[in-house]
């Protein structure tokens, strides 16, 4: 399909080390774009990008602390650096609490809460300012955010997570009107649970199986796209039906 093919266009894949990064980072490198694989660990990002680079793909690697301005600014830099502009950026941002991390709101730890929302939004928004000055500047650009479904559905006990979702959702919806000047597309993939340790416990979903990160990487690629160049604003759920209601039986 020739509206998917990025060839020329430089993606940047934050926490492109993690499953689901990497899943979208060669979603990507398959399309022909070049991939800035970015992550905490620079020799991660760097290892990430040279298994991109052996299957034929342009791609480097760089070091992106989420909680540090100077430190994406410098990553941003660099990018440009090396490929010369950013065409696309995936905010991946799907966050998943620890089975004994979800507590009710009474019993939340708000020093947990604050690294969570602070990490989740903050760096989130930075990165995307960055990126979106370099856009803006060769006016055009496309922005993909992948969240947490958890920003559609709330899930009791996952009060930070549902925070960081919702907010990534209401600036994507937000950014989509405010940039259409500058022709950047913003868009958010809703993400449902990509790893279960227990199969069973998914029979509500209309779909009963945790995701694959290569169908989280597929609507992204998706979104980022010709193939949706009439596309922004829109939140994609990507959650084997959760969305759509709880299936049971009475």
């Amino acid at each position: 399909m020739q509206e998917l093919n990025l060839t020329g266009r430089t993606v940047v894949v934050s926490s492109g080390t993690d499953e689901t990064g990497q899943a979208v980072c060669a979603a990507f490198a398959a399309q022909g774009a070049r991939v800035a694989v970015c992550g905490c660990d620079l020799a991660e990002a760097q290892k990430e990008a040279a298994r991109l680079r052996a299957a034929g793909a342009d791609a480097e690697g760089f070091a992106a602390d989420p909680g540090r301005r100077q430190d994406l600014a410098a990553a941003c830099a660099a990018i440009i650096g090396h490929f010369g502009r950013i065409d696309i950026l995936i905010n991946n941002s799907n966050a998943e609490l620890a089975a004994e991390e979800r507590v009710p709101l009474h019993e939340l730890d708000m020093d947990r809460y604050d690294a969570i929302v602070n990490a989740g939004i903050k760096s989130f928004f930075t990165l995307s300012q960055l990126c979106m000055q370099d856009m803006a500047r060769h006016h055009g650009g496309s922005v993909v955010n992948i969240t947490s479904i958890r920003g559609l559905v709330p899930v009791a006990g996952q009060t930070p997570i549902v925070a960081v979702a919702a907010a990534v959702i209401g600036l994507t919806r937000m950014w989509s009107v405010e940039l259409k000047e500058k022709q950047i597309r913003v868009n958010a993939v809703a993400a449902g649970i990509t790893s279960c340790p227990d199969p069973q416990s998914l029979s509500h979903l209309a779909i009963q199986r945790p995701a694959d990160p290569k169908e989280i990487a597929a609507a992204a690629l998706f979104l980022a796209s010709d193939a949706a160049s009439y596309i922004t604003g829109a939140v994609l759920p990507v959650d084997g039906g959760l969305n759509a209601g709880y299936v049971r039986s009475f």
